[in-house]
């Protein structure tokens, strides 16, 4: 019987140790885990406000002063503006296409395709 008893007291202790040691990792990776959530926070309180930041230097104001103050450079006048549609450059752009891959077709041996 008192063998029984010094096995079932080891047992006993050795399930507390045990448990104490799982408590402890636990609350190591708890305290570990707030950390890292924190960081996290902060680290989006940071980026918030370097886009704001960003948006800021890239204002047309502020691009527009440096342009003209530093760079000495000047908006040109409507005359010499010229304004080019989109529509037409798609347009070209297509029909190079089609000339390009017509001057390929041409230039590959009869039966081989690109």
């Amino acid at each position: 019987m008192t063998r029984l008893n010094f096995i079932l007291f080891f047992a006993l202790i050795f399930s507390a140790l045990g448990l104490v040691n799982s408590q402890h990792k636990a609350r190591n990776l708890y305290i570990e885990l707030e950390r890292a959530n924190q960081s996290a926070k902060q680290t989006e309180q940071e980026y918030g406000q370097l886009q704001l930041e960003q948006s800021t230097w890239a204002m047309h104001s502020r691009i527009e002063q440096i342009a003209s103050q530093k760079m000495q450079m000047q908006v040109p006048d409507a005359k010499r503006v010229q304004v080019i549609s989109t529509a037409n450059m798609q347009t070209d752009a297509l029909q190079s296409t089609v000339i390009q891959s017509n001057i390929v077709e041409q230039t590959l041996p009869n039966g081989v395709r690109p």
